[in-house]
């Protein structure tokens, strides 16, 4: 996969605080199988400027009206209240909720998207006040749209986005995970993208920190995942999100040799 940037990618990646050290004329395309085993890091030889980060992003993604691929998952403006899940008893925190929470997935980006091209799922670690929201509110969210454009999701043939919530520091109980289960086999995702360190090690059922979970390919649910780091965590974490553009990388380099 040839990772040419043009000028409103190059744009997207500098207002997520990523310099990217790229000539702007076109580079010799690397083999895609070599890039599966060991994504080129001189093709993301990104690095984070902490003065260059200012939301300047206005526009939020308009409400989504585009097709669905199956009735199991409802197509909803970002706006729309998440589902909950039934709440097993010894899964409850002292609060009354489910220690992990699964919301409702939407489609991003349907506007935009082709006919056909790669399914993307998109699991992000999420604040819990966040569901009640847009999914590119406030600078995290803008944030989130950068790094998503920025990996040409925008340009996919489909983008199913789940806000990921922790509502106590226990492991996900059964119904969250039939439920993700469930998700993952109604979406045929070609690649997951998990965001957050938490989401990444209660998914995965690991106990590694994010540092060694990165840059591998993890089975998930009968789907290939990649895990990276979530769009709070980069607004207070800068110098990382030259990490998150390597692991974007990863992930589209899958995508493409798939």
């Amino acid at each position: 996969m040839s990772l040419e940037l043009d000028k409103r990618q190059r744009a997207m990646l500098r207002e997520m605080g990523v310099r990217v050290w790229l000539p702007e004329t076109p580079v010799a395309a690397v083999p895609v199988a070599l890039k599966v085993m060991a994504p080129e890091v001189d093709l993301v030889k990104a690095k984070a400027d902490f003065s260059e980060y200012a939301p300047v992003v206005k526009a939020v993604a308009p409400p989504v009206t585009a097709r669905q691929t199956d009735p199991s998952v409802r197509t909803a403006p970002p706006q729309a209240a998440p589902v909950h899940q039934p709440l097993p008893a010894r899964a409850r925190a002292d609060s009354g909720l489910p220690s992990w929470r699964l919301g409702e997935a939407q489609l991003l980006y349907a506007q935009t998207a082709p006919a056909e091209g790669a399914r993307w799922l998109v699991l992000a670690e999420t604040p819990a006040a966040a569901l009640q929201g847009p999914v590119f509110q406030g600078d995290a969210g803008k944030l989130l749209d950068n790094m998503l454009r920025a990996a040409r999701l925008h340009l996919a043939g489909e983008v199913l986005f789940a806000p990921v919530v922790r509502h106590a520091a226990v492991p996900p109980g059964e119904e969250f995970s039939a439920a993700l289960a469930a998700l993952i086999s109604h979406a045929r995702p070609d690649i997951v993208l998990v965001m957050g360190r938490l989401a990444s090690q209660a998914l995965l059922q690991s106990t590694e920190p994010l540092g060694k979970l990165r840059g591998r390919v993890h089975p998930l649910h009968g789907a290939s995942a990649i895990v990276t780091y979530d769009a709070t965590y980069l607004l207070r974490s800068w110098a990382d999100k030259a990490k998150a553009w390597e692991d974007l990388c990863l992930a589209m380099s899958l995508v493409t040799a798939s």
